[in-house]
């Protein structure tokens, strides 16, 4: 280690393992791991035989930070420390490649998480208002396709496009389908007639009630005959129930009972 005098100044000060590992931001056990594989030095105290790192040595360690925090390996940091000029801009365009592929990754994963929390918040809401006069947010439901990839992956990205529709005639039956998919894809199974489905008719709004739905889906249990009723009780001539999927979850606050499925739902006039 060359040691740095100048005229008119004190030895250049030196820090110890502690002040060392704390502005790296790592523990001191990695700074004895690292000097142990030959990344990193430090001068040693005559005295006491402690290590003493100058300024210098911390920035050479801050480029192994630099590298772990990249993802390269301990055993490959030799490697990486002895390319020339251009290998070197080369791997790390690489690298860079890799990190801006993973930061696309995690703001669609940010994305779903923040569209996830709206639902379990618009659940919450539902659970405790209980029913109340709303238009539908679903604007056209498709029977689903079960041999479409494409919708299979649409619902595992986007399970809120997964839909229910449930006949007041046979309430504890509900068929399966695909939420504002587009026309072309598929036929129309709500509303039945899609120019009049505009939810106006003669400049009257028809009438629905937002609700929650639950299903089972185990046993298929559902409370859509619970939810017919209370909408005779609101003046209602009920004829089906539709809903997009929100989440599963049991009903008590102790996580205990049965796992449900819930739908933000509106029943129909």
């Amino acid at each position: 280690m060359v040691r740095l005098e100048r005229k008119g100044m004190e030895y250049p000060k030196r820090y110890d393992i502690k002040d060392a590992a704390r502005y790296l931001g790592v523990a001191p056990s990695a700074l004895r791991y690292w000097e142990r594989e030959g990344l990193v030095s430090a001068e040693r105290d005559g005295a006491n035989d402690y290590r003493r790192y100058s300024v210098h040595d911390l920035i050479d360690a801050g480029e192994v930070v630099f590298y772990r925090k990249l993802g390269v390996p301990v055993k490959e940091l030799h490697g990486y420390r002895s390319l020339s000029l251009a290998t070197l801009d080369e791997a790390l365009a690489d690298t860079q490649s890799s990190i801006e592929r993973r930061i696309a990754e995690l703001e669609a994963v940010g994305a779903r998480l923040a569209r996830q929390r709206n639902l379990n918040a618009c659940a919450k809401r539902l659970a405790r208002g209980g029913m109340r006069p709303g238009i539908p947010a679903i604007k056209r439901l498709s029977p689903l396709d079960y041999d479409s990839e494409r919708q299979w992956k649409l619902f595992v990205d986007e399970p809120w496009r997964y839909g229910i529709i449930v006949e007041a005639a046979r309430p504890d039956v509900y068929r399966e389908a695909a939420v504002d998919l587009p026309a072309s894809e598929g036929e129309t199974i709500w509303p039945e007639n899609v120019e009049a489905g505009n939810r106006q008719e003669g400049g009257k709004a028809t009438r629905s009630l937002e609700c929650l739905l639950r299903i089972d889906p185990e046993t298929n249990e559902t409370n859509a005959p619970d939810l017919f009723a209370e909408a005779v009780r609101y003046g209602l001539r009920a004829r089906l129930i539709i809903g997009s999927y929100l989440l599963a979850a049991t009903e008590d606050d102790d996580d205990e009972g049965p796992r449900w499925d819930y739908y933000r739902a509106w029943v129909i006039a």
